[in-house]
């Protein structure tokens, strides 16, 4: 019998963002985003070459729907995360350091989010 599970791409395929000194900071940063985005869903979803990468906040809230009984939508869960990683980053500056990565999901977040709320004509 096959295996049905396809394998995905390590993640080394995925080209790797270059830091470009002649752009700017935030430039780099979101260029880094895109790049998680894309890394996260050859290691974590199962879309396959024609959709390599972060899909995976719809299953989430459906899950998080029936276990808790609420009606959180797709964007709302991807808000919820850039709320975290906002949270993150101010816990983090208090303490006197700094996490790109904060910064850097919190961005791809609000892109995943921005393609949610496009996907629906109703607002949230």
């Amino acid at each position: 019998m096959a295996n049905p599970i396809k394998p995905l791409k390590s993640v080394a395929q995925v080209p790797a963002a270059t830091p470009d000194p002649q752009q700017p900071y935030p430039v780099t940063l979101l260029s880094d985003a895109a790049h998680t985005i894309l890394q996260r869903g050859v290691e974590r979803d199962t879309g396959g070459a024609d959709q390599p990468q972060e899909r995976s906040m719809a299953a989430t809230v459906a899950a998080f729907n029936a276990i808790e009984g609420t009606s959180l939508t797709e964007r709302q869960g991807w808000a919820f995360m850039q709320t975290l990683k906002l949270v993150r980053a101010a816990n983090t500056s208090r303490n006197g350091r700094y996490n790109p990565d904060d910064y850097q999901d919190g961005a791809a977040y609000a892109a995943l989010g921005a393609e949610a709320a496009s996907k629906t004509t109703s607002t949230n």
